[in-house]
């Protein structure tokens, strides 16, 4: 593994065997169950690994290590980015750790790097969702939107716009660069995360008040909710 690379991750506990945690991530029919549309996997060192996340993301690489039980490690094809999976046994379950390594995840937008790891959270929470209670949640994500990118802004609390779709409901509602999104119909919005729950939560063509900090001023904008643009 490259050192010099940086790295993101996300962890979650799955209170299931050892074994039915493994193959939920190695083996095709298992991913399908909570993760992706699609998989082909030739699992094994020199292996190719092909996923399809659904809304138009795909992930696709060879696998470079594997360690029984414990971890493996899929690069992309252009050897840039690695993606580590291991597992631990802990105390209520199997600890899963998903950790992206890059040399250029130094150089990516905070609101991009909070973007993909909000994505790796959906998907392991579903993973938990579906080896410890059965229920499936993969139809409720990501089918609403209102069209910006926004970073948490930990000064006030809350998700920073930095770019509106142009046409988008936002833009139509007024929303600029640099507001700051701190409430969703009443509730608190504290960081990126928070906020794409919050929106996902609304069903498209409704209508969404959101509470804004405006340089000095604290504003209630009125947005309506649009359908995600890539369905599953």
């Amino acid at each position: 593994m490259n050192n010099s690379k940086k790295s993101v991750m996300r962890q979650i506990v799955v209170d299931a065997p050892l074994e039915k945690v493994w193959d939920a991530l190695t083996k095709p029919e298992h991913l399908n169950r909570w993760y992706t549309k699609n998989a082909e996997i030739d699992f094994r060192i020199g292996g190719r690994g092909y996923m399809n996340h659904g809304w138009g993301a795909t992930t696709e690489g060879i696998f470079t290590e594997i360690d029984p039980m414990k971890f493996f490690i899929l690069q992309n094809v252009d050897g840039d980015f690695t993606t580590i999976t291991s597992l631990q046994k802990v105390e209520h379950g199997i600890q899963v750790t998903i950790e992206y390594k890059a040399s250029f995840i130094g150089e990516m937008e905070l609101s991009d790097i909070e973007n993909m790891l909000f994505g790796t959270g959906q998907f392991l929470q579903n993973l938990k969702s579906v080896y410890e209670t059965g229920i499936d949640h993969r139809a409720n994500y990501w089918k609403a939107w209102i069209g910006i990118i926004h970073t948490t802004d930990h000064a006030i609390e809350g998700t920073k716009v930095v770019e509106v779709r142009e046409g988008s409901a936002a833009a139509i509602a007024g929303i600029v660069e640099n507001d700051i999104v701190v409430g969703i119909d009443g509730v608190a919005i504290w960081d990126h995360a928070s906020f794409e729950r919050a929106v996902n939560e609304k069903a498209p063509d409704s209508t969404a008040i959101l509470t804004i900090r405006r340089n000095k001023e604290k504003l209630q904008v009125g947005c309506r909710v649009e359908a995600y643009p890539v369905t599953y």
